[in-house]
C-alpha cells in the first residue's frame, strides 16, 4: 500500500523475541524519521517491554499474549473499539498471525515471499514480497521501506541498532562489576538446547582466559529459567577460575547495562547476544544451528565463528547453500564443532 499522505497513527506487532524485538529498532527509526508527526505504537509481549523504556520514537504498548481460546475472545473485546490506525506486523508465528486478524486496523501490512510463515500473507491486506536471503535486520528495514513507499537503498547504522541504557541501570551495573576493572561477559545458555555449547567447554574457555587474561574478570550472564541457572551453576563450580555469577540476578534492563559495562561478550545465539551488539560491546557469537548471515549480530558478523556450513554437511547431509535459508539444523551436536581454541583465536583476534 502506498501512502498518499502521512497516517495519522501506525501500529506496529513484534511480540518477541529479545533478539528480534532488538533487530527491529532500524525499521522503527526508519518509520519515524518518515512519519516524524505520527503517532506511532508497539505491541509486545509483557515480559520484555521494559527492554524499550529508553526508546523514545516509539509508544511501547505492552500485551499479554493469549494462550487460550478464551484468552483471545477477551483480546478482541478488548481491542476492538481502540484505534490501531495503520497495521504493520513484523511477526508471523500463529500467534501474533491471530492477534493481526483480531486488530480493527484501517489496513493491515506484512510479509509475502519469501518471508511469509504460517499463512501470515492471509491475515494482511497487503503483503509484501522481498528480496531473498536478507539478514534478520533487513527484512525488518526492507519492510518498513515498502510501507512508506522508499525505493532508495539507505544504509542501517549503528546508531540504528542502538539500544539506550538508563543512568539508574548503568550505576546499578557498575556495582556489581566494581570488584575489577576489566570483565569479560560469558552468555552460556541459548533458548534452546541445540544452540547451547557444552558446559565442560565453558569450562575450560574460562579457565583458559584465566591463563591468557588474568587481568580480565569472568562474569556469567543469563535470564532467570531454571535451566539457565543450573548451567551458571555447574559452570561457576566446575571452574578454576573465580566467576562472578548473574544469571537469574538482573532484570532485561539491567542485563543491557552489564553487557554495556564489559570489555566482550561471548554467547550462542540467544537474546542477550543481540543485546550485547545494540550497546556496542565487541561479541564473539558461537554459530552452528543457525546462520550467522541470516541471524547474527548485525554489524558484528565477522566476529562470529561459523560452523553452520560443516553442520549442514554432517548432519543434513547437502551444502548450506542447498538449505533453506531460514533453517534450523535439528542436531544435539552442532555446536560442538566450535573448538575452544577456535573461540580463544577469535578473542585474540579481537584484542589485537
Amino acid at each position: 500500500m502506498t501512502q498518499s499522505s502521512p497516517p495519522k497513527k501506525i501500529t506496529l506487532i513484534r511480540l518477541s523475541a529479545i533478539g528480534d524485538v532488538l533487530m527491529l529498532l532500524p525499521a522503527v527509526r526508519l518509520l519515524k524519521r518518515h512519519y516524524p508527526d505520527t503517532q506511532i505504537d508497539w505491541l509486545i509481549d509483557r515480559p520484555i517491554a521494559s527492554l524499550l523504556a529508553q526508546v523514545s520514537e516509539v509508544n511501547v504498548v505492552p500485551v499479554d499474549k493469549p494462550k487460550s481460546l478464551r484468552a483471545y475472545w477477551q483480546f478482541r473485546r478488548q481491542w476492538r473499539h481502540q484505534n490501531i490506525g495503520q497495521l504493520i506486523s513484523f511477526q508471523t508465528s500463529v500467534v501474533s498471525n491471530l492477534v493481526m486478524m483480531l486488530l480493527p486496523a484501517e489496513h493491515k501490512t506484512g510479509f509475502g515471499l519469501p518471508y511469509s510463515r504460517e499463512g501470515h500473507h492471509l491475515f494482511t491486506d497487503t503483503a509484501h514480497n522481498l528480496p531473498e536471503h536478507l539478514h534478520q535486520v533487513e527484512i525488518f528495514f526492507e519492510l518498513a521501506k515498502k510501507f512508506a513507499g522508499i525505493d532508495e537503498d539507505l544504509t542501517i547504522s549503528a546508531a540504528d541498532l542502538s539500544l539506550p541504557v538508563s543512568v539508574s541501570d548503568r550505576a546499578w551495573a557498575s556495582q556489581q562489576l566494581q570488584a575489577n576493572s576489566q570483565w569479560i561477559a560469558i552468555n552460556p545458555r541459548a533458548s534452546t538446547q541445540e544452540k547451547t555449547w557444552s558446559i565442560e567447554r565453558y569450562i575450560r574457555l574460562i579457565n583458559d582466559l584465566h591463563t591468557h587474561y588474568p587481568d580480565q574478570a569472568i562474569v556469567l550472564t543469563g535470564g532467570p529459567s531454571a535451566e539457565e541457572i543450573a548451567v551458571g551453576a555447574q559452570i561457576e563450580q566446575g571452574s578454576e577460575a573465580r566467576c562472578l555469577n548473574l544469571i537469574g540476578k538482573t532484570t532485561l534492563t539491567q542485563l543491557a547495562a552489564v553487557l554495556k559495562h564489559v570489555s566482550l561478550v561471548i554467547s550462542p545465539d540467544t537474546g542477550p547476544l543481540h543485546l550485547a551488539n545494540a550497546v556496542a560491546t565487541p561479541v564473539v557469537g558461537l554459530y552452528a544451528v543457525t546462520r550467522p548471515e541470516y541471524i547474527g549480530p548485525y554489524h558484528q558478523l565477522q566476529n562470529c565463528l561459523n560452523a553452520y556450513p560443516q553442520a549442514a554437511e554432517k548432519y543434513m547431509h547437502k551444502p548450506a547453500d542447498q538449505l533453506v535459508w531460514q533453517k534450523k539444523i535439528p542436531s544435539l551436536e552442532a555446536m560442538q564443532l566450535i573448538s575452544v581454541e577456535q573461540v580463544l583465536d577469535k578473542i585474540q583476534t579481537l584484542k589485537r
